[in-house]
């Protein structure tokens, strides 16, 4: 592995933290929001879906780790500037996170609270599952769980954006993280989440055994996206 990627360190996300204070916590999700609107998170998975769906049309989603749920309905939006009309199932394991963004996301996200990696879903119950800033948090062992799980319940595939580990993004964080963020957690699980991000590589690896179809995509700036889906029905026919 070169010099510029580190070995990967799990650490402590403060937000992780059920007994954060809750004026950190709202701080904190408020300023992941603002994050996930400059760096065009929800675009990017909105382009991905409207590609592989029919329009017009209605697709059901579910978006795990979604923290506030405001980032969900900001998807669901670029969706219906598409044409497609959604119905988004925004999961997250702290039922506080979700409150947070009570009133500004929309009427077609519904917040639940539950354990990605014990879904509380039928079989094949969404067309596809989306996730921003998730795959960073879990071990190897629990992210294979996690990928199962998708399949699961995935009728048509899933779409998932995380980080890159590399030493750019942590020296950029480290010298600018001040000037860009307003939250001191913000700017802790920053640094946190980039060292315990994983490589294409090492994401291949483990999706050998539970996602052999599932393809790692390197996206600017020090971003992935693991996605795999059903044919579309845009280029089938």
């Amino acid at each position: 592995m070169s010099w510029l990627v580190p070995p990967r360190r799990p650490g402590h996300e403060l937000l992780d933290d059920p007994t954060l204070a809750p004026d950190e916590m709202a701080r904190n999700l408020a300023e992941l929001a603002r994050i996930d609107r400059f760096w065009r998170g929800s675009s990017a998975l909105a382009r991905w879906l409207v590609e592989r769906s029919s329009v017009p049309g209605r697709i059901r989603i579910l978006d795990l780790g979604a923290g506030s749920a405001v980032p969900s309905g900001r998807l669901s939006r670029e969706l219906a500037k598409a044409g497609l009309t959604s119905s988004v199932v925004a999961l997250d394991l702290q039922w506080r996170h979700l409150a947070a963004g009570r009133g500004a996301r929309g009427r077609q996200v519904r917040p639940v609270a539950a354990d990605a990696l014990h879904l509380p879903l039928p079989d094949g119950s969404v067309d596809f599952v989306v996730s921003t800033l998730l795959l960073h948090h879990l071990s190897p062992v629990n992210l294979a769980a996690l990928f199962s799980e998708i399949r699961r319940v995935a009728r048509r595939g899933f779409a998932l954006l995380d980080l890159r580990r590399h030493r750019v993004p942590l020296a950029f964080l480290s010298a600018a993280g001040r000037v860009l963020f307003d939250s001191k957690i913000t700017r802790h699980d920053a640094s946190v989440s980039v060292r315990q991000a994983y490589t294409p590589a090492e994401l291949r690896t483990i999706l050998a055994a539970v996602a052999p179809r599932a393809r790692v995509v390197r996206l600017f700036p020090y971003r992935l996206l693991v996605a795999s889906a059903t044919e579309s029905p845009r280029s089938a026919g």
